[in-house]
């Protein structure tokens, strides 16, 4: 048995297909591309496909990563170059490496994700860059937010290791951001931005990067 982990990118034409209906492309994909992908043991067996994190609907991103196991070994490059010929319009390989079959699971060894968004304010600039000063210097800043029927409550100063926001084109601002992941939740970056004042939703969240523990 072989473990690959490719890093991919979702642009704009997919991204408003959910998590599920993404792994279901991949699965096509690597059957489409003939890679001998392993399956699960059981009744009903399943691809062995495992994503680092799920990406919001409406989110793009260009370093997410991807584990899947083969039932035979097969050059990282081979697989690259027969996934990239299947492919739908909106996403891209950009690396094919090859890891430890009983390496940590993905989800269990990341640490933090890097954003960067496009967003407008309703205020003037400095007022904006003293919200973001306001956010930094917070020891907890609590965010409310409703899901299905329940509404949440979440300090999410903890969770957010850097803040950049500087002034772009057409009256937007780019905002760059570093959230951290742990087993015990992380904070989505449109909640930090609702808690800075930017009208949502967000002209758009690109996920940049995801890092983990080596």
């Amino acid at each position: 048995m072989q473990r690959l982990r490719l890093r991919f990118g979702r642009g704009v034409d997919v991204r408003f297909i959910s998590h599920l209906d993404m792994m279901r492309c991949w699965e096509r994909v690597f059957r489409r591309a003939d890679i001998p992908i392993e399956y699960t043991q059981g009744f009903t067996p399943h691809p062995r496909l495992a994503a680092a994190a799920p990406l919001a609907v409406g989110f793009t991103g260009s370093g997410e990563l991807l584990d899947v196991w083969l039932r035979k070994w097969t050059p990282p490059d081979a697989v690259m170059m027969m996934v990239q010929l299947q492919l739908p319009r909106g996403f891209e390989v950009s690396n094919v490496q090859e890891v430890p079959v009983g390496a940590p699971s993905l989800q269990s060894i990341l640490t933090s994700a890097r954003y960067s968004c496009v967003a407008r304010h309703p205020e003037a600039p400095d007022i904006v860059h003293q919200a973001v000063q306001d956010f930094l210097n917070a020891d907890s800043i609590i965010c409310e937010y409703q899901r299905r029927d329940k509404v949440h409550s979440q300090d999410i100063r903890p969770l957010v290791n850097s803040l950049v926001v500087e002034e772009a084109e057409g009256g937007t601002y780019r905002i760059e951001l570093s959230v951290r992941l742990a087993q015990d939740g992380s904070v989505r970056p449109e909640h930090v931005l609702a808690s800075l004042g930017f009208s949502q939703p967000a002209d758009s969240i690109h996920r940049v990067s995801l890092s983990w523990e080596t």
